[in-house]
């Protein structure tokens, strides 16, 4: 048997965390269970992390990393930016619905309210995010397919909460469905208010 290089370990203690916290949120998160997951003994989890505030910094990296490759591939292909942008919202509704603890630990209490240093993270992440569908709506705005009147910023923010809006209702909904079920009717809204 081969052994793991540091960065495949780190990948595979990262995916562990995510799977942990999709059903257990981030509460039953504890150094030995993230070992025992994936079959290390918790003194090897501490050769890759300082602890688990660590792996959480890691964890939030990777998803927000892994979210944007998948939004810039979509925004990438040819299209009207509102068809962009739709590809783009599609993509990120699948991305969480295929990898749902990355939504428990941004909404996680720990995130929000017991760790600055994540917090900073989630905030410089987030900032990027709306910097990028910034750029998609500003395109659109610039080609004169928008209206020239639009805040492009407002317009991004308010992209955020038609994902947060989605993944409310699709909580309390009992997640019976796929995260992108229903999501039509609020994009549609969205669109009209941006052309």
């Amino acid at each position: 048997m081969t052994r793991k290089s540091s960065d495949e370990r780190q990948q595979e203690i990262v995916q562990a965390v995510l799977d942990l916290i999709a059903v257990e949120g981030t509460q039953g998160l504890t150094m030995g269970r993230i070992a025992a997951r994936i079959g290390i003994s918790e003194a090897a989890l501490y050769r890759h992390f300082r602890g688990k505030l660590d792996i959480m910094h890691a964890t939030v990296s990777s998803a927000f990393d892994r979210v944007a490759e998948e939004l810039l591939h979509e925004a990438e292909r040819k299209g009207k930016a509102m068809e962009r942008l739709h590809r783009v919202f599609l993509a990120h509704l699948r991305f969480i619905d295929d990898h749902p603890g990355v939504a428990r630990i941004l909404f996680s209490e720990e995130v929000h309210f017991n760790a600055p240093e994540l917090q900073r993270e989630l905030s410089t992440r987030i900032g990027r995010l709306l910097r990028f569908i910034g750029g998609i709506i500003a395109a659109g705005v610039e080609n004169g397919e928008l209206s020239s009147t639009i805040d492009i910023d407002a317009a991004a923010a308010l992209y955020l909460g038609l994902i947060q809006t989605q993944l409310l209702l699709w909580s309390v909904g009992g997640k019976q469905e796929r995260l992108t079920s229903g999501a039509e009717r609020l994009w549609e809204l969205y669109r009209r208010a941006l052309e």
